[in-house]
């Protein structure tokens, strides 16, 4: 059995946009649901605090917690403290997703969970909410201009767009499947890297020797220093300001794997698109995240007009593996730069479409 539990925030009550559809979303996969409404609450926060815990529990008394394999506590604004305090105080796990939360939603025993927030949001510092979110291992997904209801005043169609993407990430929390999605410049930072493992131990490579492929042994581990994620985000970044494509394959709010092409076309008849990056976090390899990353960047590659992509890739036989098995096939054309720059790389290609 499930359950989702949902905390609505002062005057945000849970017929407004983000309850609403939350709540429908729940009952599609099969969790009996629970909305809580608060009566007579006061905008002062210390007391609409105290008053809707109140009520919360009058409410809720009669659950039994124990007969449910997966709680879902959904909550927004005042609300979200409200369910952090009420699951510290019953022992409650539960899964989180938080809209909106408040500086005193952190005062109590963090919970796993996703937190949206929008950087013009009056209750809610950005950097504070940041840094608790940090503090807490609780993967954030910030919303730009948005205010204390994820809306940007006067701007429907983006407000729609907001609406559109939030339950989209909500939806994907609650089934527990992955989510794809492009990543903006703002949000490629070091906290979006926290739970990702580059991790890699290398045994046998596949390597050209005397113009033929052979597989030799050259054992080493392959991971990413502090240096390496700056670089690595500068070069994200940097194909993103340059109309590229960097695409994230999120679990339960948290980034596990990404992919990235760049803009511009070479190759001159080849039309070539360099797949510069994709990788999937150790603990979540072999489950179809490189799958999907890679069919992601592939499309975008043929909707800017290239006829293939261009790989530089690692010659560990378990990379070569993924991309054989993608369709991938040595390159017709060997790029200088890359070349240069990895030697030891597999130079491939993956033809988009067929002529």
């Amino acid at each position: 059995m499930k359950l989702a539990v949902f905390f609505p925030g002062i005057g945000y009550h849970c017929d407004k946009p983000l309850l609403y559809y939350s709540e429908k979303t729940a009952r599609q996969y099969q969790y009996e649901t629970i909305k809580i409404a608060y009566e007579g609450l006061s905008k002062n926060l210390d007391e609409a605090f105290e008053k809707a815990l109140s009520q919360t529990k009058e409410r809720l008394a009669e659950v039994v917690w124990q007969q449910y394999e997966d709680v879902l506590f959904v909550s927004k604004s005042i609300g979200t403290a409200v369910a952090c305090a009420y699951a510290e105080e019953r022992s409650i796990r539960c899964r989180n997703l938080y809209y909106t939360p408040l500086e005193r939603t952190y005062a109590f025993t963090s919970q796993r969970g996703i937190v949206f927030h929008g950087t013009r949001d009056p209750w809610a510092e950005t950097k504070m909410i940041s840094t608790k979110c940090r503090e807490n291992s609780l993967p954030l997904r910030i919303i730009e201009n948005a205010n204390h209801s994820l809306e940007i005043p006067e701007d429907t169609r983006r407000n729609l767009q907001i609406l559109t993407e939030v339950m989209e990430e909500t939806e994907s929390y609650i089934a527990g499947t992955i989510r794809y999605r492009p990543l903006g410049e703002q949000e490629i930072c070091p906290d979006l890297f926290e739970q990702f493992i580059r991790h890699q131990i290398v045994t046998k490579c596949r390597r050209k020797v005397n113009d033929a492929w052979a597989v030799v042994e050259d054992p080493f581990v392959d991971d990413w220093s502090r240096e390496d994620y700056q670089t690595l985000m500068g070069c994200l970044k940097n194909t993103v300001l340059t109309g590229g494509f960097v695409c994230g394959a999120f679990d339960q709010g948290v980034l596990k794997g990404f992919a990235s092409v760049e803009a511009s076309l070479f190759g001159g008849p080849q039309r070539y698109m360099d797949l510069s990056s994709i990788h999937v976090s150790e603990d979540m390899r072999g489950r179809g995240l490189g799958k999907g990353l890679f069919e992601k960047a592939a499309v975008w590659a043929g909707q800017q007009g290239a006829d293939k992509l261009y790989i530089s890739a690692h010659s560990a036989v378990e990379t070569q593996a993924f991309y054989q098995a993608m369709g991938c096939v040595e390159a017709q054309m060997y790029h200088k730069e890359h070349v240069e720059r990895e030697p030891y790389d597999c130079q491939l290609e993956y033809r988009l479409r067929v002529k």
